[in-house]
Order: structure tokens, then C-alpha cells, then sequence
């Protein structure tokens, strides 16, 4: 026999569970709102990917464009194969892109790779056999050295350079988040 104290009890107690899980579900909410807007990135409704992203020149020879499409006038010729590139922005078959230098204009986007690659941005930077400080050095990598990036963890990345392999400091090289 279910006594009109027990209603009120069992009532409480749902109500009590649908309040839990809406302030859990506005938690979550909020959560991965800050997540998403600290990350900086956003999603590219022409491609799907990320933007910002990074990127690498295909070939030898690009141009770079004041602005997406043929008629624009050429700002800069890259000669650097590999070149690591920043994606800030898409408009059709076209990508605005940063380099290092933090010098912008667009290449059309079959002249770019999805293949990660980095650039020293030091006068120096010590290529070493392990991921510490204390680890002994294989190279010295001048500035504007090209890698190809194989992993990032914490303030170290992985890289090859030619025939070497090695870690580096993520602060002494362009190509990678700051995250």
C-alpha cells in the first residue's frame, strides 16, 4: 500500500533526478563550449578540417596571390619544397595561408600537402637522441632548416631532418600548435 507520504517521497525523488541530470547536462555544455573556444580553432564548413591547420608546399615552385584566383597579382615565389604553412582560411579551391614569417597570401589547394612539416625558428636549436635537456646532441639545426615531423609531446618534438631523427624543443621550431 503506497501512503500519500511515499508519493510525495517518490515525486521528490524524481523531480530531484531530472534537476541532476539538466545541471549535468548545462555542465557538460559549458564545459565543452570553454574546451572548444580556448582551443582557438574552428571547423572549416568548405572542408571539414580545422583552421587554423598546417600544411606543406608540394613542390619547388608556388605562388603566393593577394587573393584567391588566378587574377590576382603574385606577391612571393616559394623555392622551398616542404615549406610548413598555416591555413587560416578557405574560399573555394583556394587557401590563405601564413608562413613563418608571418608574411600571408593564397595558393590554390593542390599545390599544398596534408604532410607536417616544421621549420627552426632559432639562430640554433640542438637536435638530441632523447626528449630532455640533459640528453646528448646528434646536430646543430640552423635557422630555417626544414624537418618532417613525426610527434609532439609537451615541450618536445620528434623530427627527421635528412637522415637524422631526433628531438627538439616545440619552442625553437614553426609548424606546430602552441596548445
Amino acid at each position: 500500500m503506497v501512503t500519500s507520504s511515499n508519493r510525495d517521497i517518490l515525486s521528490n525523488i524524481k523531480l530531484f533526478s531530472k534537476v541532476f541530470v539538466i545541471a549535468a547536462l548545462i555542465n557538460l555544455s559549458l564545459v565543452v563550449n570553454e574546451l572548444s573556444a580556448s582551443s582557438g580553432s574552428e571547423i572549416s564548413k568548405k572542408t571539414g578540417l580545422p583552421l587554423p591547420r598546417f600544411v606543406s608546399l608540394k613542390g619547388n615552385k608556388v605562388n603566393l596571390r593577394r587573393g584567391p584566383s588566378l587574377s590576382y597579382k603574385i606577391d612571393w615565389v616559394y623555392q622551398r619544397k616542404h615549406l610548413p604553412l598555416m591555413i587560416v582560411s578557405e574560399f573555394g579551391h583556394w587557401r590563405k595561408v601564413t608562413d613563418f614569417e608571418d608574411y600571408s597570401g593564397w595558393i590554390y589547394k593542390d599545390l599544398l600537402s596534408g604532410s607536417r612539416y616544421i621549420i627552426v625558428n632559432k639562430k640554433e636549436t640542438l637536435l638530441r637522441n632523447k626528449a630532455s635537456y640533459n640528453s646528448l646532441g646528434k646536430a646543430i639545426l640552423k635557422r630555417e632548416v626544414i624537418g618532417k615531423l613525426i610527434d609532439c609531446e609537451g615541450l618536445w618534438c620528434f623530427i627527421r631532418v635528412e637522415n637524422l631523427r631526433g628531438y627538439v624543443l616545440a619552442d625553437h621550431i614553426w609548424g606546430v600548435s602552441n596548445d
